[in-house]
């Protein structure tokens, strides 16, 4: 199975990180140590999930104890597949057969125990303001933790074998989708200067990378392109993260948007929607898109689908 962690180092952690790969553990920072090596010894020997949290107590160091136990993860076609169990009020995010969710205990309940399936991405924190590490399996003390599984992972770590330096991570572009676009620019922090056509577009080694975000829950990362719509669908030939939107109306097409980083330029494109695409840099006002029309944009741009679907183009974070 291949699983790949990130965490970002913090002056304030606010959680207490136990990992290996098939098994996350995040406490809140006060967890009393000696607990801590008690969870980090059974994490390290591949303590099964159900004998790890019925070891977890209700308190620890006088108070009660908030904690996400995420265990027996196992990869499969569509995502890995695992058990949680939310105490208390951290909860986690993740992408779930490409859509965003947070789970944490909802009413009265101060817990909340799950089962997940087609899962790409799990993150825990606030958003990461500075770089992020690898961690393999160990301890550590971070207001973020990022995990990727299976085939995310896996494109991660074969871009970094290529760039040659352990543990970065560099982006690998497609364009089989778009040859023939033509890319219009906006004045944004990126390196592309005027009307270009997007198979014309040099594929750069990047040196940030960019994230996004839809109707302001988690962030993630421009890994690869991403396509949008009620049911979106690649190309033959082409590559891309699938990202369901729901839509009642249906005023998001099947296949709506596609959104990628090409080196240190962010490319939103129309891909021909019914009802067309507009969006909002930061300190202009809307525009509305043409159909099959790209355009670069800088980061903090808002992108409207219709029916309240609005992704957010995320500042880039360097890369290593």
């Amino acid at each position: 199975m291949v699983v790949r962690l990130q965490y970002a180092r913090s002056a304030s952690p606010s959680t207490i990180v136990i990992a290996s790969d098939r098994t996350l553990v995040a406490l809140d920072s006060r967890t009393d140590p000696g607990l801590v090596d008690q969870l980090w010894g059974q994490v390290s020997a591949g303590t099964g999930f159900e004998s790890l949290i019925g070891s977890i107590p209700a308190e620890s160091a006088g108070r009660q104890l908030a904690f996400v136990a995420i265990g027996d993860i196992v990869e499969r076609a569509d995502g890995a597949a695992f058990h949680a169990l939310v105490n208390g009020p951290i909860g986690f995010d993740v992408a779930a057969a490409g859509a965003p969710r947070h789970v944490a205990p909802t009413g009265s309940s101060p817990w909340l125990r799950t089962n997940l399936q087609s899962v790409s991405h799990i993150a825990i924190g606030a958003d990461a303001e500075t770089p992020q590490f690898p961690l393999g399996a160990g301890v550590v003390a971070t207001s973020r933790i990022d995990v990727a599984i299976g085939e995310v992972a896996q494109a991660t770590a074969s871009t970094s074998q290529r760039s040659g330096e352990p543990g970065s991570v560099l982006l690998d572009s497609h364009d089989d989708a778009h040859d023939g676009q033509t890319v219009a620019h906006v004045p944004s922090a990126n390196t592309l200067t005027g009307p270009v056509r997007l198979a014309d577009v040099p594929h750069t080694r990047p040196t940030m990378m960019f994230g996004y975000r839809v109707n302001g829950g988690q962030a993630f990362a421009l890994d690869l392109p991403h396509r949008y719509g009620r049911s979106p669908r690649v190309v033959s030939g082409g590559e891309a993260r699938l990202v369901p939107l729901l839509s009642p109306t249906k005023t998001v097409s099947a296949t709506h948007l596609d959104l990628r980083q090409i080196g240190d330029a962010v490319v939103v494109s129309d891909l021909g929607s019914t009802n067309g695409t507009s969006v909002m840099e930061p300190g202009a006002h809307w525009r509305r898109m043409a159909p099959g029309e790209s355009v670069a944009v800088a980061a903090g741009t808002f992108i409207d689908l219709g029916d309240g679907n609005v992704i957010e183009v995320m500042p880039g974070v360097p890369l290593r």
